[in-house]
């Protein structure tokens, strides 16, 4: 039986992006596998216990609207001579392979003393749970961001308030049977630190 050192240890290094064409197509996940696993996102650092974490969840006709947005917004901020077909044909298709999408938004309030910039990473802190959560559920995914993600067409459509943040979206979906697991390399992490005395 693995210990928890190895337990965490698998769990951190087999942390995956998976993309929707590695979904299967049109499978979809149990609303309350989302529902679990945002329960465990919630439990990220936060200073003064702020949780500035929010999640807008869509599903059903809700992914099909999402992706039509993106589209929408991408041909509006896009030069037409830049446009590309196979951009558009894309979120088309994501809308057909993707169950779920989480919109991960950071809330700053201004009468909060806490700086934006601890809110922005405590709810990167949750998005990391999201990811850690994923395999021991048997779902797949990844954060999506881009210009479309920042713009104030899609603040709009996420009703955002002011001091509100979308960090990005988490596309999930039921990996496929045939999935080819990529192993990727990492910096060695003594290349990243240094001890101080």
């Amino acid at each position: 039986m693995a210990t928890d050192k190895e337990l965490l240890k698998q769990i951190i290094t087999g942390r995956r992006s998976t993309y929707p064409k590695d979904f299967k197509y049109g499978a979809k996940i149990d609303d309350g596998v989302i529902e679990e696993i945002l329960s465990l996102a919630i439990w990220a650092p936060t200073h003064k216990l702020t949780q500035p974490w929010y999640f807008k969840v869509f599903r059903n006709n809700g992914v099909k609207a999402f992706f039509q947005k993106q589209s929408e917004i991408y041909q509006t901020i896009t030069p037409q001579e830049q446009i590309a077909p196979k951009k558009i044909e894309k979120y088309a298709i994501k809308a057909e392979q993707t169950s779920h999408v989480i919109a991960i938004i950071a809330r700053h309030h201004p009468e909060n003393k806490i700086p934006e910039i601890e809110e922005t990473v405590a709810t990167a802190c949750a998005l990391q749970n999201i990811y850690l959560s994923m395999k021991a559920f048997g779902i797949a995914g990844y954060l999506s961001t881009g210009a479309v993600c920042y713009t104030p067409q899609m603040e709009e459509f996420l009703g955002l308030n002011p001091g509100d943040k979308c960090l990005g979206f988490f596309q999930l979906g039921i990996p496929a049977d045939n999935l080819n697991v990529v192993n990727r390399k990492r910096i060695d992490y003594q290349e990243k630190m240094e001890w101080i005395d």
